[in-house]
């Protein structure tokens, strides 16, 4: 188990915390104006990250010092407060987990996602708010064109098997920590949130607490789990025609579990790894 749920989990993950996914908590925070401003200058926040990013991958001589300057906010506070205290702003999470917030949260929320709004100019419908940070956006519908859709638990959890389904990384994000306001279903390279921990290794956004295994005796070596995999986790050896997971590199996200056609994948706890139990 992370440091961070030791820290904020009372025992489990600090995601699975009722206390963290609860109003209550979000306005003993203070959040009531943060939210407000979120919604309002959403165009223009994750509009300058997408355009950040894209000038880092255009210009390559940005890249070790807007690198820095990133690290340095979110790492670091000699002399400064950091931008996200606990030094990250959220991690990869898996289906179940995924179910599990949308149950423990009670009715969540489905609002554009503004990653690939901003980076595609699609019009996708994938990020979840939850709590405060749903009721708000509830109050304040002109961020989209169908504005904000409240989900029962039942069809939040379908619509996270269709995101499943589609391939896309589920993740939820927390600011400040403990807080756990949103879960986003996307996919590299749109997702703001995973692109500059993929591209850049900066870790303001952490693995999950599991790693995808591969059984090789089930496995056909089909290649479908590698076309799947957004973090380089996964190859086909030739030699063997199998598939090989890099356990350094999964995330534990299980987008690969779920494209295999002969449940040759699962997810095992990253903690049951001694390599890997410091691997965030």
């Amino acid at each position: 188990m992370c440091k961070f749920c030791y820290k904020h989990g009372d025992g489990k993950r600090w995601y699975l915390n009722e206390r963290n996914l609860s109003v209550k908590l979000a306005k003993e925070l203070g959040y009531e104006q943060w939210e407000l401003d979120h919604w309002k200058l959403i165009d223009k926040v994750y509009g300058d990250a997408a355009k950040m990013l894209a000038d880092v991958i255009n210009d390559p001589n940005l890249l070790e010092p807007t690198k820095k300057m990133i690290e340095d906010m979110i790492q670091k506070d000699e002399g400064r407060e950091r931008v996200f205290p606990e030094g990250h702003m959220g991690q990869v999470i898996t289906l179940e987990e995924a179910k599990k917030i949308v149950e423990i949260a009670g009715d969540v929320y489905r609002v554009m996602c503004p990653c690939r709004r901003m980076n595609r100019n699609e019009k996708v419908y994938t990020c979840m708010p939850l709590g405060l940070h749903g009721e708000t956006v509830e109050g304040y519908v002109d961020h989209a064109p169908k504005g904000v859709e409240r989900l029962t638990v039942e069809e939040g959890k379908a619509f996270l098997d269709e995101c499943d389904e589609k391939g896309l990384v589920h993740t939820i994000a927390g600011t400040p920590l403990p807080l756990a306001f949103a879960m986003c279903n996307c996919q590299y390279p749109e997702c703001i949130a995973l692109r500059p921990r993929i591209d850049f290794d900066i870790k303001h956004f952490l693995k999950g607490h599991y790693v995808a295994d591969i059984d090789v005796d089930k496995c056909i070596g089909c290649g479908k789990c590698v076309t799947r995999c957004q973090f380089g986790a996964v190859n086909l050896q030739v030699t063997l025609g199998k598939a090989h997971i890099n356990q350094f590199k999964c995330f534990g996200c299980g987008v690969c579990r779920a494209e295999c056609p002969e449940e040759a994948i699962t997810l095992i706890p990253r903690e049951s790894i001694p390599t890997l139990r410091e691997e965030w």
